[in-house]
């Protein structure tokens, strides 16, 4: 059983703590997600509106991710 333990992260301007079971190596490509979905930081934009745009570029990315693989799934059924 994993140990959970408090984590930093950062979304935008702001900071968080988290208490997870998360591996290292788990959270740092979670981390790289986030990172990647919340691109650079734009001037003047408050944390809330920052926190949106992150959240739904994540959305889109994973319904993306989501459609691929229903079609490769659906491309294996019609040769099986």
């Amino acid at each position: 059983m994993r140990t959970s333990r408090d984590v930093f992260l950062t979304i935008g301007k702001g900071s968080y703590t988290i208490h997870t079971p998360l591996e290292n190596d788990e959270l740092d490509r979670i981390k790289g997600l986030i990172d990647e979905a919340c691109g650079e930081i734009i001037t003047g934009a408050k944390q809330e509106d920052l926190l949106m745009i992150t959240c739904l570029k994540l959305a889109y990315s994973l319904d993306s991710v989501n459609e691929k693989l229903k079609k490769v799934l659906a491309t294996i059924d019609e040769e099986g």
